[in-house]
């Protein structure tokens, strides 16, 4: 179960495959790692219309706190029993730098993952 919640006045200032590639890594991960739920949230702030913040939860196990930073580097991860090449995470952080911006892993409401990007003005 996937749930949007993508204000109407947000607008990405940025690359379109960019964005695919910020949104796709997240969901990717979230779908393949959740119990059931995933949802995006996509917002900007009143005072910062070029702002952005992404977030990306799930149900799934989570994110040790102390495995968040690895997870962050090329090639790393913590489960090699799904597919995947290590690589999602940090191309995600990359790209969010790009903008000036910042990826957080922390623990979702749901007790599974939290991924914020908060991307600045431009």
């Amino acid at each position: 179960n996937i749930e949007l919640d993508v204000a109407p006045d947000t607008h990405f200032r940025g690359d379109t495959g960019d964005f695919m590639e910020l949104a796709g890594n997240l969901l990717d991960n979230a779908c393949k790692w959740c119990k059931s739920r995933v949802r995006l949230t996509v917002s900007s702030q009143a005072d910062a219309p070029d702002a952005m913040t992404l977030v990306v939860i799930d149900d799934g196990p989570g994110i040790p706190e102390e495995a968040a930073d690895a997870l962050l580097e090329r090639g790393m991860r913590l489960d090699e029993s799904a597919p995947g090449h290590g690589i999602g995470l940090a191309v995600v952080k990359d790209i969010a730098e790009t903008y000036g911006g910042t990826l957080d892993i922390a623990t979702s409401e749901w007790g599974g993952a939290q991924m914020t990007i908060q991307l600045n003005s431009a």
